[in-house]
């Protein structure tokens, strides 16, 4: 049913029973884009991912959401009617929703099993002083999607200024936050565009499975006229990981200004199938002085990161304290990295590394395994700096960057790795 203002009233009072009857036998279908990544070689990363493929199918079956239980499926088209629809819906499409400026998509009193789809073109209205987040996501069981050709605009342009959340103007702090969405929710089909800072705040999740998420931020190269010659988009992450447990993200594409994906706090998580444009690569961290500080159990795997500062990449905080532990990155294909294929250091700060590495973060059980590609003439290969006994157990094979020079590395992992 269309939620326009005149048949809302009519529906929270119970006329739209036929509506509800003829949904709840209909089965949602929705069109799965295809991602293309590079096929690289399968290595012994098997083991380490079963594992964390049978923790999370444990911790679904005794977290999995009640059945749904609300009334018939529900088109909004007016945002106004918004509250109402996920109060009274769970099937809900969003169909070329105009959220006003300064107002919140605001999803976090979803029915268990809920599925939303976006639908048409989504899009936000410019404030000088923004809420924190623009659509907010919390539930259990639910499915997020889109239909086919939607699009999920998020205004960019009206709040770069090639400074993002370092100063400037006021910007919201991400663009989408899922938060504390669990019991085998889905996350998929997504087609999001200009982006205002960070994405994807992931944070306080379980047993949450993410897919084929399109993330283009490519209108963010060019500088614009208060950027300072600078790429006008900055701070853009797409996926921030923080607090989450049994986690997959998978078969996305990103292009970008900063860290592809960014996994701060969290266990159980793989990243899996991504493709990588542009941005700072694929991360751990930064790491220290934050609320959770510890990531232990992270799998990066079967990947490609190109036009990038980075490869892969582990950060924590100089001067703070946490614990990095059990992390793989594997079959992972780099292409014209620009700052660090391989990129571990302890002295890290946003305004930029102090060259003096801490070791109140501990870092261990680190494999890399087929890690290949090239970096520019500017770039180093391999960077890095680890603290005074702060890093153990690292295991390095088939790790092989070539282009870059002036390597950098104050440990030595077991393997057949050399830092030249």
């Amino acid at each position: 049913m269309k939620f326009a203002s005149a048949t809302l009233s009519a529906m929270l009072f119970g006329l739209a029973v036929e509506a509800a009857t003829t949904s709840s036998k209909k089965t949602t279908s929705t069109k799965t884009s295809s991602i293309k990544t590079t096929s690289v070689k399968t290595t012994s990363t098997t083991l380490k991912t079963t594992t964390i493929a049978k923790a999370t199918s444990t911790k679904a079956s005794s977290s999995a959401a009640p059945a749904p239980t609300g009334p018939a499926s529900c088109t909004v088209t007016d945002y106004n009617n918004l509250a109402a629809a996920v109060k009274a819906c769970t099937a809900l499409t969003l169909q070329n929703l105009a959220v006003p400026a300064g107002d919140v998509l605001d999803l976090t009193k979803l029915q268990a099993g809920t599925v939303v789809t976006f639908a048409g073109t989504t899009t936000f209205g410019f404030s000088s002083s923004p809420p924190s987040d623009l659509i907010k996501i919390t539930g259990a069981g639910v499915t997020i999607t889109g239909a086919p050709g939607h699009v999920i605009d998020g205004n960019g342009p009206a709040w770069w200024d090639g400074q993002g959340s370092n100063g400037g103007e006021a910007k919201p702090d991400h663009f989408i936050t899922l938060s504390k969405l669990t019991a085998n929710s889905v996350v998929h089909d997504l087609n999001i565009k200009n982006w205002p800072v960070h994405c994807f705040d992931v944070t306080g999740c379980s047993d949450l499975t993410m897919y084929n998420i399109v993330l283009d931020n490519s209108a963010g190269n060019a500088p614009n006229a208060i950027s300072g010659g600078l790429p006008a988009a900055h701070n853009s992450d797409g996926f921030d990981i923080s607090s989450t447990t049994n986690l997959v993200l998978r078969d996305s594409r990103v292009i970008n200004q900063d860290d592809c994906v960014a996994v701060t706090s969290g266990t159980n998580i793989v990243v899996s199938g991504m493709y990588c444009n542009g941005g700072h690569g694929l991360s751990i961290g930064s790491i220290g002085g934050k609320s959770n500080n510890v990531v232990d159990g992270v799998i990066f795997e079967n990947s490609q990161i190109l036009n990038s500062q980075n490869g892969a990449r582990i950060k924590t905080n100089s001067g703070t304290t946490g614990t990095v532990n059990n992390v793989t990155y594997a079959n992972i294909a780099l292409s014209n990295i620009s700052i660090y294929g391989v990129d571990i250091q302890q002295d890290y700060l946003n305004g930029g590394p102090t060259g003096t590495p801490t070791n109140g973060v501990t870092i261990s059980d680190i494999t890399l395994t087929n890690v290949t590609g090239t970096a520019t003439a500017g770039a180093q290969n391999y960077y890095i700096l680890c603290g005074s006994s702060s890093c153990s157990d690292f295991t390095f094979n088939d790790v092989v960057v070539k282009g870059g020079s002036d390597d950098s590395c104050n440990i030595k992992p077991a393997g057949d790795f050399t830092c030249a």
